[in-house]
């Protein structure tokens, strides 16, 4: 495995693991130290990459969900999409039966707030993006704010 953390609480692991471990896989470590030698190369490409899938998600949600807002990514892998009216909790429903699964604000929040945000990420190709947003364009058309898809057939009693 791997760890982040201050200097002292890796040192005293490092001492631990050395007691306690016979090694770790060697595969492991041979793919860790070759990249750690390209690390540079490697992060210049993934940057460049997340950069066009960010600029390429923002461009499809403008196009097909011009009435959603958010705010452009600056940093990290993800985006804070604001609905015009209901909820995502209700709405993350829909877009579930449309193919697209989106974790609600409220998910990220303590206090429960953030009930009309959700996060996109922008892992995924461009063309999987892309999918993903026409999805969401469909779930929103069939989604009335209020936690209902709208129906086609009016029922008679």
């Amino acid at each position: 495995g791997w760890v982040r953390a201050a200097a002292p609480l890796v040192s005293r692991l490092a001492r631990l693991r050395a007691v306690h471990d016979l090694g770790g896989e060697v595969f492991s470590q041979l793919a860790a130290a070759a990249l750690l030698r390209r690390l540079d190369e490697v992060r210049t490409a993934r940057v460049r990459a997340l950069r066009e899938r960010h600029d390429h998600l923002c461009a499809e949600l403008r196009l097909q969900l011009p009435s959603w807002s958010f705010e452009p990514a600056r940093g990290g892998q993800t985006i804070w999409v604001r609905i015009p009216s209901g909820d995502v909790d209700a709405f993350s429903q829909v877009a579930l039966r449309h193919g697209v699964a989106v974790p609600p604000g409220r998910s990220f929040d303590p206090l429960g707030g953030h009930a009309d945000h959700m996060r996109l990420h922008f892992l995924f190709p461009a063309e999987e993006l892309s999918r993903a947003v026409t999805n969401l364009a469909a779930a929103w058309a069939s989604y009335d704010g209020a936690g209902r898809t709208a129906s086609r057939h009016t029922l008679i009693v």
